[in-house]
């Protein structure tokens, strides 16, 4: 049999499909287990995992358009049996890109809306997105689609994420790390920033309450390690500068995979709802999280063992998938509602 999985979404959303990636490995030992994804940071995601047998990346997002329908159309001819797209699926490029490379069996979720303007429609068989579960579940639901009962094979309360990162990139962290001096110290990461979709944005705590919570840490002789991706510089330059003190240092100059390689050596993170949340987690790291906007029953990272949730009070979450990028009339993020009091009480408890 060979299957493909198409991760179309963001870095958090691909570690949100690994647990039904290892489900389809126990029930189909002997099958092709492909992935396609479109962001480099979520093929990093796939690289190393045992039951992938091999990742595609399509050009489709943020390179060159014609060069990814070239490659979908590769995906064509290697004319998978089954083919699954993972939460969130709403938008129609999505649907229209399984659609394209036609396998036998084409599986995706049924939103309350969008089943033919977003071609829904283009798939097999949808499996109802179920909005009182968490996107790790509803993506196991998927398998349902394939007469699998994936508690057979997994316990809801023991389901985690599978990453692993190049020895490599261990090995750069451990020396970044040293380089800086602090091997044997206590160091808290802080990454203040997030996706720059409209939506998204309104997911960032405000810059200046991150610095208050950062001095906090220093001043209690913790080390400050601030990460922020190619579209959050401004952010983070903004937070150094607010923080100013050499116990802080924003990480610059490195790629993703290194970055992940450094924040393997943290103790702690502290993050907006992000894709690093997600990373942090998958990598057994504590972390602390702060969300309004969102739902947390749906995309908090897994392994809540490891989370301290800080939400804003009385805040009442209304992004859906169906928005896609864009945000209602009105709304506000609801971050200024949390206080930097929260935040450090969330920190000294996990601490």
């Amino acid at each position: 049999m060979k299957i493909l999985v198409l991760c179309l979404p963001a870095i958090g959303d691909g570690l949100m499909i690994t647990p039904m990636i290892r489900v389809l490995r126990k029930r189909f030992p002997n099958a092709e287990i492909d992935v396609a994804c479109m962001m480099g940071g979520v093929q990093y995601v796939f690289k190393n995992n045992p039951y992938i047998s091999q990742v595609h990346f399509l050009s489709i997002y943020t390179k060159n358009w014609v060069r990814g329908i070239f490659q979908i159309l590769s995906l064509r001819k290697r004319k998978y049996d089954v083919s699954i797209l993972s939460f969130p699926s709403y938008r129609r490029e999505y649907h229209w890109v399984q659609a394209v490379i036609g396998a036998k069996k084409s599986i995706a979720h049924l939103f309350s809306t969008g089943y033919w303007l977003e071609f829904n429609f283009l798939n097999t068989d949808l499996v109802a997105v179920d909005e009182a579960s968490h996107n790790v579940i509803n993506n196991l639901n998927l398998t349902y689609a394939l007469d699998i009962d994936w508690r057979k094979y997994l316990e809801e309360k023991n389901v985690r994420y599978d990453l692993k990162l190049d020895t490599l990139d261990i090995d750069f962290g451990k020396d970044y790390v040293k380089r800086l001096g602090w091997s044997n110290k206590k160091i808290v990461a802080i990454h203040p920033g997030s996706t720059n979709s409209p939506a998204a944005l309104l997911r960032r705590w405000p810059s200046d309450r991150y610095a208050q919570v950062a001095r906090y840490l220093i001043r209690k002789n913790y080390k400050v390690i601030i990460f922020a991706g190619p579209e959050e510089k401004e952010v983070g330059n903004e937070l150094e500068r607010f923080v100013h003190s050499k116990q802080c240092h924003l990480v610059d100059n490195v790629n993703f995979n290194q970055s992940l390689g450094i924040l393997n050596q943290m103790d702690l993170l502290v993050c907006n709802d992000n894709g690093f949340g997600h990373l942090a987690n998958a990598l057994g790291k504590e972390i602390v999280t702060l969300w309004a906007s969102t739902n947390d029953k749906w995309s908090l990272p897994i392994n809540k063992k490891l989370v301290t949730l800080v939400r804003a009070p009385k805040f009442i979450p209304w992004y859906r998938y169906i928005l896609k990028r864009s945000i209602p009339k009105g709304v506000s993020g609801g971050m200024e509602q949390i206080q930097v009091k929260e935040v450090i009480e969330a920190i000294e408890k996990t601490l």
